[in-house]
């Protein structure tokens, strides 16, 4: 069991150690992030994020649900801007280790920009009880449908962007690139995208979002033994050519 903790903690050192401007969006509550993707034999865990964010206080953590998770292992990541650190947790029965990273110097986008062309159209649909719009992004290896809603502003393609460093989605960015797209105001919730010269697809969805409710025993340490790591390391980028 320790020797799995110590992999898990610094699997996550590297994986999430990029993320250091999550929570700056005006959204408060929580949200499911699940993939589906047309010929993967393996099926990607979800992602449940809690966003607890105040004019004084912006908090957020994403726990990880996949089989592990099923067995009772919590695996979650707690980001706290006051003090620019990350805090990988890992518990399972008594057994609670932790790794904090001092990560305020760390994040540098080393991925160069993509020319696509984007577009607004007036289609409309409801999606999780959200009025949404569609929106089409083309790139030169991809097209996207991307659904988004003017009723929750969150910055998700930032998130999705962070969470690209590193090897986190490596899999799934390397199918698409709608999240490049600076100029989406709201709060995406849906994205369908294809690749254009094979024809295979892989779709993000936002569920079960709960504006204004989060779970608050997420974040606390509580009974956690917490190493910390100084600052000054950088994963680099995992992104590779189409």
């Amino acid at each position: 069991m320790k020797n799995i903790i110590e992999k898990a903690c610094f699997l996550a050192f590297y994986v999430f150690l990029p993320c250091l401007s999550l929570a700056q969006a005006d959204f408060s509550g929580s949200f499911l992030m699940s993939f589906e993707s047309t010929g993967s034999e393996k099926q990607e865990p979800s992602l449940s994020w809690n966003v607890h964010s105040t004019k004084s206080d912006h908090k957020m953590v994403m726990e990880i649900k996949d089989e592990m998770n099923k067995k009772g292992v919590s695996k979650r990541v707690l980001f706290d801007p006051a003090d620019s650190t990350w805090i990988m947790m890992m518990a399972y029965n008594n057994v609670k280790q932790a790794v904090r990273v001092h990560a305020s110097s760390m994040f540098r986008d080393s991925v160069p920009p993509k020319k696509v062309v984007f577009k607004k159209t007036n289609i409309e649909k409801v999606i999780e009880g959200y009025k949404c719009k569609k929106y089409t992004l083309e790139s030169e290896n991809y097209l996207s449908e991307i659904w988004v809603t003017e009723q929750v502003e969150f910055n998700l393609n930032k998130v999705y962007t962070l969470l690209s460093h590193c090897g986190m989605t490596g899999d799934l960015v390397r199918k698409g690139d709608w999240f490049r797209q600076k100029k989406i105001r709201g709060m995406i919730l849906e994205v369908r995208t294809t690749n254009k010269s094979n024809g295979s697809n892989y779709t993000v969805k936002i569920t079960q979002i709960k504006s204004g409710i989060i779970e608050e025993a997420l974040f606390k340490l509580t009974g956690f033994r917490i190493s910390d790591i100084p600052e000054g390391q950088n994963c680099g980028a995992v992104l590779e050519k189409d």
